[in-house]
């Protein structure tokens, strides 16, 4: 059942707590500080109360981070974090945040744009000399245990993701006091993003022990306390458990990376506008059932754990739950029509970690599989 031979290696420091986020001019070795964030995590304080607590410290906060950042924005982030000699830089907020943090330390000491580095460039980062701490303020993307950014490339609008063991953050803050405020429709999505990253590593041709069982524990937690945080978003307990299974996830697809739900994902975010937990989460169902048949004897130990009685339980209560959280369930909630179906595909195949999906991924069957939820 288990791959006999594995590796399993993430250099990033891990700190867990309730406000934690209050007091970490502890762990900052440098002077010159660059506070990542988005435009919502400066405007609502989040961002200037942490630069705040860091006395004696020279901060600087670049906070216009788009939603599926573009390399544009990188290169911009990039030249502050030069100009000010940055040896510091955190990120805060979710994965869009914490990815352009992550290149953002790698280009402080390495020249040039991120175009040069990614999606066809030509050269290699070298080594990071700026610290990297992430900070997640929502419970679903994983990003600050990952060494993973994704970024849209503006003048192809192609969304490809980079992997170098550069951006491994040094350090990951996770306080799930930063999640008390996240409206409901970001509970959801981010919190079936993480879903989706637990099960696409469960199922991942690169599948091993170690983050087979990271992911199963993941999972358990995410049936158990998202639809809790969903309606009460002030219960702590739901969202500390949240927090936990989000960083979870986050460490199994560290070592395996995603599949095709991910892979589908990326046209579905740069071409029609979906949130990325959204976008992956609609074919999340369809692939359940897809890798079920694939995988039969997995997939149904899986079920069973999580309390189903099979495979197709299991993906129709994930649907329900969907349903429950307001969450789109069939792709033309998103406006894609039957004739957009062929170029998704085409997009989705492009990405190499559509092949880690146990079950074909042609042209003719990701057609066939989009179809079926369209």
């Amino acid at each position: 059942m288990f791959n006999e031979v594995f590796n399993h290696w993430i250099p990033t420091k891990i700190y867990f707590s309730k406000g934690i986020s209050n007091n970490l001019k502890d762990y900052i070795k440098g002077k010159n500080v660059l506070i990542l964030s988005d435009p919502f995590i400066k405007d609502s304080g989040i961002a200037e109360k942490i630069g705040d607590s860091l006395t004696n410290k020279n901060v600087n906060y670049f906070s216009e981070i788009e939603p599926n950042p573009s390399g544009d924005t990188v290169d911009l982030a990039t030249k502050l974090a030069r100009d000010h000699k940055t040896d510091c830089v955190l990120g805060i907020g979710g994965g869009s945040a914490m990815d352009v943090s992550k290149i953002v330390a790698c280009l402080t000491t390495n020249s040039g744009s991120i175009y040069d580095y990614y999606s066809g460039g030509k050269r290699k980062l070298s080594s990071r000399k700026t610290q990297l701490i992430c900070i997640p303020t929502t419970a679903g993307t994983g990003s600050e245990v990952t060494n993973v950014g994704v970024f849209t490339n503006l003048e192809t609008n192609v969304k490809m993701p980079m992997v170098h063991d550069e951006l491994w953050p040094d350090i990951a803050i996770i306080d799930p006091e930063l999640t008390y405020t996240l409206p409901a429709v970001v509970t959801a999505s981010t919190g079936m993003d993480a879903f989706c990253h637990a099960i696409e590593s469960y199922w991942n041709k690169e599948s091993q022990p170690i983050s087979d069982y990271i992911s199963l524990g993941a999972m358990k937690l995410i049936l158990e306390n998202i639809e809790n945080a969903y309606k009460e978003p002030e219960n702590i307990e739901a969202r500390t458990a949240m927090s936990l299974a989000s960083l979870l996830a986050g460490l199994a697809f560290s070592q395996t990376r995603t599949t095709g739900i991910h892979a589908l994902s990326f046209p579905l975010t740069s071409e029609f506008g979906a949130s990325h937990g959204t976008a992956c989460s609609i074919s999340l169902p369809p692939f359940i059932r897809l890798v079920g048949k694939e995988k039969s004897k997995k997939m149904e130990m899986l079920a069973k754990f999580l309390g189903f009685s099979n495979v197709e339980e299991l993906a129709q209560s994930i649907y329900e739950l969907m349903s429950k959280m307001n969450m789109p369930l069939r792709l033309s909630d998103l406006g894609v029509e039957e004739k957009d179906i062929a170029h998704i595909a085409e997009v989705g195949l492009k990405a190499q970690i559509i092949q880690l999906t146990p079950a074909i991924m042609t042209q003719e069957t990701v057609e066939e599989l989009l179809l079926s939820y369209l």
